[in-house]
């Protein structure tokens, strides 16, 4: 059946226009909207709507009237319809409306406007918990409040509006402030202030909101409204708004879905993509709390991340209570502790410039090179040449010497140690099979320690020189190393590994950082920053991007890994696919074009 839809928005609830049928064409010569406010809080409505049918329209059989919340009572409200010669029909048989998803449809019954003819409608009813604390006056109260609207391609003409507010009789009408929209007339009656607002040819095709605020003298009640429930009305009252940061929640959470996923878990991201959008619809509440969630999940999201992507050791093959694993070098006991891969890589590469294998070029930016006689393709060759120069190649080290042969005069940051390193760690863990892991940790650990108490109790540089010079590699894999270097800095001991010292004259002149107090003859690390540490710091700081573990192929992208439930997902769709095109018999559609005949049945009323 056909009918006229009526949507009443209060407070700050506004519900969008209805759909109507394509034949429906009138217009709204008056409108009235008269509410009266009650201690209580509640508010009486009564709409007086003046309907014309169109010629070309058809009949109205039914109102729908939208109503602000569900919190209603069908057994206060009532209708009629007062035909163009004067005869009343009471409307009977309001219920919940089919149509609207908060409000009641009212039959017309006798009283229905046929084409071509006119006849004036009138709904009451009694709304509760509608005046609310004023948020700008604790003294006051707060009404807002607009008449319907219809959709412009149904509606012609334009409209004589008047919307009229009672209050208490005992508020006076110079304490009573509008809201925005400037109030066209004031009065008192025996039992009423009274406010209103009076718009003459206007189109009934968007909302008139018009607000008042006044004292709340004689209110036995008003509705109090936190911060969080203006949000939630505002909330309420913006679907479009909603929808958008809607689609942004769901685009960034398919983002971070993804990302922490390793692209895979598209079944089970299609299925919480179904709840969340079920959710969204059904419940305002929980959307609003899905802006601050999302967030915080892909802060947490990221954090897992780069906490994966830190961490690069295999599976080690430890035997809880057995021997420690001695003989590891320092680059092989910083793997061990898990440290950064471009510390590790640092190390490597200054063992083999502290054994003089390799020699170098630059410090700033750091480049490198093999001494010609390291500089041949067999790795044999090479510990025979290492062996005569009274050093040892070890087997770890091969990967990064030949790298450096193949970059030529490249410098480190642009060199791809990706394979050596993987190589390394490949080796260290090999090594480590049968061991106890966390004994090892505690005894390199340990060795780090002493080897920065023995450093620091010599007081005498030479020696102290010497002792840093042995120990450099061990050194470094201190967590506070840089702060130990930058101490003895600031305490005029500068120190500088030996491959890069150039001697200084004790008095002006020449080139070369100038040697510290009571320490002529002391050395210069010639173009490097002051601090040994400073340097340090970002020579390692300049290969953290290329030693990435994801980059270096020692670790996944992802959090987690949802291939599987992708797998079955599939394989369960393949089986009901199989299932439903074997057989027959049964019912469902057998034509040609049963998928919109069968889409198209039932609906309507």
């Amino acid at each position: 059946m056909k009918r006229i839809l009526i949507t009443a928005v209060l407070a700050t609830l506004t519900l969008g226009a209805p759909v109507w049928s394509q034949d429906y064409l009138f217009s709204v010569p008056e409108m009235l909207l008269d509410v009266t406010v009650n201690p209580d809080s509640s508010i009486g409505m009564e709409y007086t709507i003046q309907f014309t049918c169109s010629p070309a329209g058809h009949a109205i059989e039914y109102v729908d009237v939208g109503l602000p919340d569900r919190d209603y009572d069908i057994g206060n409200m009532s209708a009629w319809v007062i035909a163009a010669d004067g005869q009343r029909y009471e409307c009977s048989g309001i219920g919940k409306s089919p149509e609207v998803s908060i409000g009641v449809e009212v039959p017309m019954g006798a009283g229905t406007i046929q084409p071509g003819r006119s006849g004036t409608f009138h709904f009451t009813c009694t709304m509760p918990d509608r005046v609310y604390q004023d948020t700008t006056n604790k003294d006051l109260a707060s009404l807002r409040i607009t008449p319907t609207w219809f959709g412009s391609q149904y509606v012609e003409g334009t409209t004589e509006l008047g919307i009229a507010i009672y209050l208490p009789k005992d508020i006076k009408p110079e304490e009573v402030l509008h809201q925005g929209t400037a109030f066209t007339g004031k009065a008192t009656s025996d039992t009423h202030t009274i406010v209103t607002w009076l718009m003459p040819g206007v189109t009934i095709d968007q909302e008139h909101m018009v607000g008042v605020s006044f004292p709340k003298r004689g209110m036995s009640k008003v509705v109090k409204q936190s911060k969080l429930d203006i949000l939630l009305k505002w909330w309420n009252d913006n679907p479009g708004t909603r929808m958008f940061i809607g689609v942004i929640l769901f685009v960034l959470f398919g983002i971070m879905w993804f990302r922490a996923s390793q692209g895979t878990g598209v079944s089970c991201f299609l299925m919480l993509l179904g709840l969340f959008g079920f959710l969204w619809v059904t419940s305002p509440v929980l959307e609003l709390l899905a802006i601050p969630l999302l967030p915080l999940v892909w802060y947490f999201s990221e954090k897992a991340l780069k906490r994966k992507r830190g961490k690069y050791l295999p599976a080690i093959a430890s035997v809880e209570g057995g021997g420690v694993k001695r003989g590891l070098t320092a680059p092989e006991a910083a793997v061990i502790l898990e440290m950064p891969l471009n510390k590790v890589l640092v190390l490597a590469l200054f063992g083999l410039l502290k054994k003089g294998i390799a020699e170098q070029v630059s410090a700033d930016p750091l480049t490198l090179r093999l001494k010609p006689e390291y500089d041949v393709e067999k790795r044999g060759a090479r510990r025979k040449v290492a062996a005569d120069n009274g050093t040892v190649i070890h087997g770890y080290e091969q990967g990064f010497i030949e790298a450096l042969m193949k970059a030529g005069a490249a410098p480190v940051a642009d060199i791809k140690f990706g394979p050596a390193i993987k190589e390394m760690i490949e080796r260290t863990v090999k090594r480590m099979k049968g061991f106890d892991l966390e004994r090892t940790r505690s005894y390199y650990q340990y060795v780090v320690t002493r080897a920065w108490t023995d450093a620091e109790a010599l007081g005498e540089i030479e020696q102290r020189t010497e002792k840093t010079d042995g120990d450099l590699l061990w050194l470094m894999l201190a967590p506070d190393y840089n702060d130990r270097f930058d101490t003895w800095h600031h305490r005029g001991y500068h120190y500088h590994p030996p491959w890069g010292r150039t001697t200084v004259m004790p008095s002006g002149g020449g080139g070369g950082m100038p040697a510290p107090s009571g320490q002529a003859g002391r050395t210069s690390f010639g173009d490097v920053a002051a601090s040994f540490s400073g340097w340090t710091e970002n020579v390692t700081s300049g290969l953290a991007s290329s030693m990435d573990p994801l980059s270096v192929g020692l670790s996944k992208e992802g959090v987690f890994n949802l291939a599987g439930a992708d797998k079955v997902t599939m394989d369960v769709l393949k089986s009901m696919a199989e299932s439903s095109g074997s057989g027959g018999g049964g019912g469902g559609c057998a034509c040609a074009g049963c998928a919109c005949a069968c889409a198209c049945a039932g609906g309507g009323r």
